[in-house]
Parts: C-alpha cells; structure tokens; sequence
C-alpha cells in the first residue's frame, strides 16, 4: 500500500507541476538540461555525421553543414559507395547527382531543385539540429499538449505546427531532455525518432548521439549514431552551386 500510495503522489506532483508549464518554458528546460541558452545561442555552424543501419543494403552514411549566419547548407548522403549531394544559399538550391560506374573517375550532373524540394532542404537546413530553435520567427506554433505516458515513464508533449510540416515532441518529466519526435509531413509520410544516448560535445551542448529512426514509407527500424561538431569554420564557398 505504501508504494501505490507513493506513486500516486508523485503522479499527483507532476500533474501539479504541469499545470505551470508552457511550451517555452519546456523549451528553456531543455537548453539547460544540454549546456544552456547563451552556448545555443553561441552556434553559428555545425556539422552533424551520422550513420543509418537497418541491415539492408540501402543502409547510408550522411553529413550534413550548415552555416546559420550564412543561411547554407551542404547535405552528402552516401549509399552503396556513391554520393549523393544537396546544397542551398540564399540564392540557389540544387543537387549533383554521380554519373558513370564506379570504377572511373566519378562526374556528377547538377541540376536544380524544385521548389518543393528547395523548400524541403532549407527547412532542414534550419530544423535539423532542433526544431524548436527560434520557431516563432520560422512560422511555427507551439503548443503544449499535456503530461503523457511514454515506455512506463512520464514525458511533456508539445506540438510545434507550421505550414508543411508538424512535429510532436516528447520530453523526459524529470531531467527535461527530448526523448522522442514524430515528424509529419505534407507529403503523409510520418518519421519516427527515439533519442536513446545523450553526448557532450567538445563545444558545451549535450546532443542525441544514439537514436532509432521509423518511416512510414521506407517502414525499417533503423539505428542512428550520431556526432555533432560546433562551430568549426566553414567557408562560405562550400555551399555554393
């Protein structure tokens, strides 16, 4: 009896604690649970490498730069060996597709992205390392949901809406990490992402550095490690076309 009496009363202090909170106080709980506001605010690039593995031949690596200041981004997906590359400025959006077999000398063919898929890119550009960085000026609403059960353990969710694209975000009750995302998008396809390992960067910031990965149309379970690099250099002649 007294254990049930004890887990009652701690699910009674987190349904109290909650009538309190906000989205942006969810928010501001994060960033300091992972180094706090000013080093987010200290970012003006990053790179991020990860590895997807789903034991199938399409497994792929990806690398992914972005200058924030300079509003670019330079996306390298390689599969079976082959690179497949995506980059944005302000002024242009396009890919470079690997032409010939791959004993040779690899040609790529660019072209230019549509404008969905400039759109698709620049959002990434600026939601991939968080969704929820400066979300008011990026168009989006945050809205908290509630105190729900996630895997047996109380978690915060909020859903952050924008034009193309709807995110629910799941966020640990006691150390205020974000332990899950489901992504929407405008085309149906929902994602998936568990983030199971938190690493400290060399830069301050805590990030996800072990994950899982669903689409509803690719529909494989897919491991992902990740590493993140903070404010390295990057010139601006990288994400040009």
């Amino acid at each position: 009896m007294k254990k049930i009496s004890f887990i009652f009363g701690l699910l009674f202090a987190l349904i109290l604690q909650v009538q309190a909170q906000t989205a942006d106080e969810i928010f501001d709980r994060y960033y300091s649970a992972t180094g706090g506001a000013e080093l987010w605010k200290g970012v003006d690039s990053f790179v991020i490498n990860q590895a997807f593995v789903a034991n199938a031949p399409t497994d792929f690596t990806q690398e992914i730069k972005v200058s924030v200041t300079g509003q670019g981004i330079l996306k390298t997906k390689t599969i079976l060996k082959r690179n497949f590359i995506y980059g944005a400025n302000p002024t242009e959006a396009y890919f470079r597709v690997p032409t010939g077999s791959l004993d040779k000398n690899v040609v790529y063919e660019t072209k230019d992205l549509s404008d969905k898929d400039k759109n698709n890119l620049k959002r990434e550009m600026n939601d991939v390392l968080l969704p929820f960085i400066n979300y008011t000026k990026k168009g989006y609403i945050a809205t908290y949901v509630g105190l729900k059960a996630d895997n047996g353990k109380p978690v915060h969710q909020i859903e952050l809406s924008g034009k193309d694209v709807k995110y629910n975000l799941f966020f640990d009750a006691t150390t205020y990490l974000l332990t899950k995302m489901k992504t929407n998008l405008a085309s149906g396809e929902e994602i998936t992402q568990e983030f199971t390992t938190y690493t400290k960067s060399p830069y301050g910031i805590s990030y996800p550095s072990a994950s899982t990965y669903f689409s509803t149309i690719e529909k494989r379970n897919t491991k992902v490690t990740t590493t993140v690099t903070f404010n390295d250099k990057i010139e601006a002649s990288v994400f040009k076309k």
